[in-house]
């Protein structure tokens, strides 16, 4: 073979027409097979290594993130769900709170009301009686004062009009009414 030609034409190797040495096409498959072959073995024996080592480890670094993202994602939802119970809780807390604290401020209301009546019971009671004796120490008051006028006036006109014999029997007859009276 010149190999001269190969310099000049690098695709000569691909099927020749050369009469001298007539290659047929299952020798030039069978060539093209067993090399075919033989770069596959060593594209499989080589060069897929290579790849197959950092490919295993990118793959397991993958499955090793997405492994983390997945207890991340259930780590947070049952934060979440934990969260949203506690908010319900302080919901239905806070709603009993309240409602507590308007059945105190109720009950409160009540008593202070009570309260304020009883007093404004009692002060008007007080108020009452002390009416009461104010009208009683009046009374007394006019009629100490009637009595006296009367007394004055009895004297004043016995003096002037009566004898000691009348005089008398008008005093005896004033105290007889006045002990049937009482």
């Amino acid at each position: 073979m010149d190999f001269s030609k190969l310099l000049q034409w690098p695709f000569i190797l691909e099927h020749p027409d050369d009469a001298q040495n007539p290659i047929t096409d299952i020798q030039w498959i069978t060539v093209r097979g067993i090399g075919f072959l033989l770069v596959a073995w060593m594209f499989m024996k080589f060069v897929v290594p290579m790849f197959s080592g950092p490919m295993a480890t990118r793959r397991k670094a993958i499955i090793d993130a997405q492994d983390q993202i997945d207890s991340t994602l259930k780590e947070t939802e049952s934060m979440r769900n934990d969260y949203r119970q506690r908010l319900d809780k302080l919901e239905d807390e806070t709603q009993a709170r309240m409602s507590e604290a308007v059945r105190e401020s109720e009950q409160l209301s009540a008593h202070i009301l009570s309260d304020a009546k009883s007093i404004a019971s009692s002060i008007v009671r007080r108020g009452e009686d002390e009416v009461g004796r104010e009208r009683d120490k009046a009374m007394v008051s006019l009629q100490k004062e009637f009595v006296e006028d009367v007394i004055g006036a009895a004297r004043y006109a016995a003096s002037k009009s009566l004898t000691g014999a009348a005089h008398h029997s008008l005093v005896e007859d004033f105290i007889q009414k006045v002990g049937a009276s009482a």
